[in-house]
């Protein structure tokens, strides 16, 4: 797996944690981190990522 045991809060599945998880922000108006990134819903903050 990834570097980090990252996992969607909202379907248990892997996050990927690539480029896209970065401490950039997804949107100049979203002040969120993107924590990696799910097969089933995209970008998710930290809130939505679990460890495994």
């Amino acid at each position: 797996m990834a570097e980090s045991d990252l996992r969607c809060r909202l379907c248990g599945r892997a996050l990927s944690t690539g480029l896209v998880a970065t401490d950039s922000r997804h949107c100049c108006l979203n002040a969120t981190p993107i924590a990696g990134t799910c097969p089933e819903h995209g970008p998710v903050g930290p809130h939505h990522a679990v460890e495994d």
